[in-house]
């Protein structure tokens, strides 16, 4: 064994440690669930393999095993060893997503499955060279292996149980939400947990929104309404992008914070709340408050604590670690196999700033995992993906270029109400499928391989297309 084996956590699984090792694998055993969750923190193992036994003297469902397993080390593929298992076992092993479920009383079959999943793993090693200091993971819906971010963590664990207002500052996509419904669980408040994005209701309708309205107090005012702050009593209320609060609706929210009671638009009576009020924002409130956009009593009564998420280019250490849980989390969800990844693809991944932060990270690996199917991924692939949308512009000052064959408008097809649908639908589809081709070979110039990479297509798919709808690439080549 190299300090470099991938480490296999065996638990209870009598025969298969000397399996393992014939198939390089270190491996640690420990007897049980309860050993196995003391020392995953710090193994990391790449695989865990877990027996029925082991497993049913735990006691609890399958899932509760599972889930606990991967709380303590996200990025761990759990594999069942069940020869003796029944249907109801391996069905409920599959749905809480255990990774495989070996049947065979062989060691070398459960051996096999453990390297097979092990080779199958494309970022997890760099995701362990990147973070082995990093024990911690998970806080809530936030996934971090960041030291900078897991203080905000800590600061949030010891503010929650307080009444303290809270003011969450971070870049858009860097997860303030998560952060706001965090504090809110370790709260000691019974109620709701409520959200509003202030810049995403009218100035004319945000204090209705806030404080609630009287029937008839405006026109489409039709019914009284209770308002946010009502729904949240009892609970807390996260007023999102709070630098976008219209002037008018700052000074009632001030009054609601300093009285604890709102005043429903319409009406002369004052009801009481009890709120607990976080707030985010992407905007610079001090720089607002000093220009006099932004009240500074208020944000002074908002700003009690004050949390700041790091960007995703401040913690590199977390690109590669989320991209790796957003691929898992998305290539079950649809059904998909995650495609081969060059190691440029991943330099490429970690030299990127990522300006909308953790959302565009998940955006990307959600684009990856549903336009690219096969194949291994290189550098400038990933160049493609991160700009999807990217169009080539043409400029005077270039330099005049060859004239290549374009490829004709699409038609639109005719409704023939004489034939079936179906065979509309048909011709309509080969007549894009055809004019898309045509323009992708239009654009590269008949150069296959890029060709394929612009659509999304294998290589072997796209010439087999090409054939089929019968596309000469060698008139697309400049002449």
């Amino acid at each position: 064994m190299t300090p470099t084996d991938p480490l296999v956590l065996e638990v209870g699984c009598k025969g298969l440690p000397p399996a393992l090792r014939d198939l390089g694998l270190a491996v640690r055993s420990v007897p049980s669930v309860s050993s196995a969750l003391n020392v995953l923190r710090s193994l990391v193992p790449r695989v865990t393999v877990l027996h029925e036994r082991a497993a049913s003297a735990r006691g609890g469902s399958i899932d509760t095993i599972h889930r606990a397993c991967r709380g303590e080390a996200p990025l761990t593929d759990v594999l069942l060893w069940a020869p003796d298992a029944s249907p109801a076992m391996i069905r409920d092993a599959l749905r809480a997503g255990i990774r495989d479920v070996v049947l065979s009383p062989d060691p070398a079959a459960m051996a096999t499955a453990a390297r097979e999943v092990i080779d199958s793993q494309q970022v997890l090693p760099r995701v362990q060279h990147l973070s082995q200091a990093r024990q911690r993971s998970r806080f809530e819906g936030l996934v971090s292996r960041s030291s900078a971010l897991w203080e905000v963590f800590e600061t949030a664990l010891r503010v929650a149980p307080t009444e303290a207002n809270v003011l969450i500052l971070g870049e858009t996509g860097t997860g303030k939400e998560l952060l706001a419904r965090a504090i809110h669980t370790h709260s000691r408040r019974a109620g709701r947990f409520v959200a509003i994005n202030c810049g995403a209701v009218s100035e004319q309708l945000i204090e209705a929104e806030l404080f609630g309205h009287e029937k008839g107090a405006f026109t489409g005012a039709v019914r009284a309404k209770r308002g946010l702050f009502r729904h949240a009593d009892q609970g807390t209320l996260l007023l999102d992008e709070l630098g976008n609060l219209p002037q008018s609706a700052q000074l009632s929210l001030l009054r609601a914070l300093q009285e604890g009671a709102v005043r429903p638009v319409g009406s002369a009576e004052e009801v009481p709340v009890n709120v607990r009020v976080l707030a985010a924002t992407s905007l610079p409130l001090d720089r607002a408050a000093r220009d006099g956009s932004f009240r500074e009593d208020l944000l002074y009564r908002l700003d009690v604590i004050r949390l700041l998420i790091p960007p995703l280019r401040e913690r590199p250490e977390d690109v590669l670690f989320l991209f790796s849980h957003f691929r898992k989390q998305l290539s079950k969800h649809h059904g998909i196999e995650p495609p081969q990844l060059h190691d440029s693809f991943l330099e490429a991944m970690l030299a990127y700033d990522w300006p909308g932060n953790v959302r565009e990270l998940e955006n990307f690996t959600e684009r990856l995992l549903l336009t690219r199917r096969g194949g291994v991924l290189h550098e400038h692939h990933f160049e493609r993906l991160k700009r999807p949308y990217r169009r080539e512009r043409s400029s005077s000052s270039e330099p005049s270029r060859p004239r290549t064959a374009t490829a004709p408008p699409a038609p639109r097809p005719a409704i023939d109400l004489e034939r079936p649908l179906q065979a509309l639908l048909t011709a309509a589809t080969e007549t894009l499928e055809r004019d898309y081709l045509r323009a992708a070979l239009a654009r590269t110039r008949g150069r296959i391989q890029e060709a394929a990479d612009l659509s999304g297509l294998s290589r072997r798919t796209l010439l087999r297309k090409l054939k089929q709808h019968g596309i000469d690439k060698r008139s697309f080549k400049p002449r």
